[in-house]
Parts: C-alpha cells; sequence; structure tokens
C-alpha cells in the first residue's frame, strides 16, 4: 500500500517487499483504493448535518462539500433519549434529489441491515455512528462488503486504524455530538495527531511493541509511520 503525491491510497495485491496484504483479494484491494479516492475529494471541506430537503439546498449554496441526512440532530438525539435508528429512508431519497453534493447517513454500529439499507437507496457515504444506539457492542460492520465509502468515528490512533482494517475510507474524530462542547473534539485530534508524531520518532523495531500496543495491524501502522498522516482522510467531528 502507498500513497502518491494526491494523498490517494493504493494497495497492492502482491509485492516483492513482503508488505501485508490489506485486503484478501486484488478485487477488494481496487475496491477499497476506489473508495478512499472518492472520501478524498472531501478533504478541506465541510459535511453539514441537515432535517430536511431545504436545509441541504442551503448548505450546498453555502458551500458544503456534502450534507449528513438525519431525522434529529444530535443534540436531540440526546435530549429525547430512547433509540436513535438509522434515518428514514424516504427523507434521505427527498434530501438526495434536493442537491447534487454527496449524501451521507448514519448507520447504527454493528447494524449490517440498516448499511445494506442504505446502500440500496444510493447514499454516497455511510457513517457507522456511534451517536446512534449501538446494534452490537463488540463487533463492527465489515465495510469491505460493502460498495458504498464508509466513515467512522475514532478516539485515538490504534481506534483509527482498527477502523480502517475494516474497511473505513474516512475517519473522524468522535467528540461529544449534540453537546455543544468542541473540547471533546480537539482532544480527540490531539490524541491521534500526537500519537502520530510519537510514531514517526520511533525506531523500525519498536513499532512492532507499539502495534500491539494499541491493537493496530502492523501494516497500517507502519505506513502511518511512513506518511506522518492516516491513510484515508480525516474530518474533525464532535461538539456542534
Amino acid at each position: 500500500m502507498t500513497s502518491d503525491g494526491s494523498g490517494v491510497v493504493t494497495v497492492y495485491g502482491s509485492g516483492t517487499n513482503g508488505a501485508a496484504l490489506l485486503e484478501p483479494s486484488n478485487h477488494k484491494s481496487a475496491t477499497f483504493s476506489v473508495k478512499v479516492g472518492l472520501s478524498q475529494m472531501l478533504r478541506g471541506g465541510v459535511i453539514m448535518d441537515v432535517v430536511t430537503p431545504d436545509q441541504a439546498r442551503i448548505a450546498e449554496e453555502a458551500g458544503a462539500c456534502a450534507v449528513m441526512a438525519l431525522e434529529r440532530v444530535p443534540a436531540d438525539i440526546r435530549a429525547q433519549g430512547g433509540v436513535a435508528r438509522m434515518s428514514d429512508p424516504g427523507l434521505i431519497r427527498d434530501i438526495k434529489r434536493a442537491v447534487t453534493i454527496p449524501v451521507m447517513a448514519k448507520a447504527r454500529i454493528g447494524h449490517f441491515v440498516e448499511a445494506q439499507i442504505l446502500e440500496a437507496i444510493g447514499v454516497d457515504y455511510v457513517d457507522e455512528s456511534e451517536v446512534l444506539t449501538l446494534a452490537d457492542d463488540a463487533h463492527h460492520i465489515n465495510k469491505h462488503n460493502f460498495r458504498a465509502p464508509f466513515v467512522c468515528g475514532c478516539r485515538d490512533l490504534g481506534e483509527a486504524l482498527r477502523r480502517i482494517r475494516e474497511g473505513a475510507a474516512m475517519i473522524r474524530t468522535k467528540g461529544e455530538a449534540g453537546t455543544g462542547n468542541v473540547v471533546e473534539a480537539v482532544r480527540h485530534v490531539r490524541s491521534v495527531m500526537g500519537d502520530i508524531r510519537a510514531l514517526r520518532n520511533m525506531d523500525d523495531d519498536e513499532v512492532f511493541s507499539y502495534a500491539k500496543r494499541i491493537a493496530a495491524p502492523y501494516d497500517l501502522v507502519m505506513q502511518t509511520k511512513q506518511l506522518g498522516r492516516l491513510p484515508v482522510v480525516q474530518f474533525a467531528a464532535g461538539g456542534e
């Protein structure tokens, strides 16, 4: 796996350097590279939460690079409690028809059926989100089984690389969505960037034990060390 000048990750199915494969097949490897490339197009942009087609149009006119289609914003989800599920597919379709920019939608962590529904109705990105009620507190969705790129949250480098191994094409910090407090988002960004700075200063021999300590795949840890950043695009989120 390498990165060209544009920052897009290229995954090789074989090589003479003995690098571990990111995917079990060349087809999946190529597909993951395409997903990462699609996510790279959003780099430097703003993704807005919207609950109506009118809000989506306003966000597009204001320059948003994508919108997140929701029935309730995170603040309302936290205030109302109960079980927070995937948004109504009809609402997502209405928002998709209203704008020309990419539309994202959230699925519960571990709920692969919600992800299948979102992919079937044509969302551009699926966000496996901790904002919604957990469907599985032990396992995340195997994102390699889907054509749509996935977005996942993280609090530190180890969590980010585990999500990338599962197939996430974009990483965002978790923060504390819906609280209006941005300090958790800043803390998580600083945690990830601090871990990467420490990793870059390690000897190659130290990377093995470091990968074990943070429970992350060695090949992705080494690639992060070489790139000086995550292998996929990273967004900061939480606190809105």
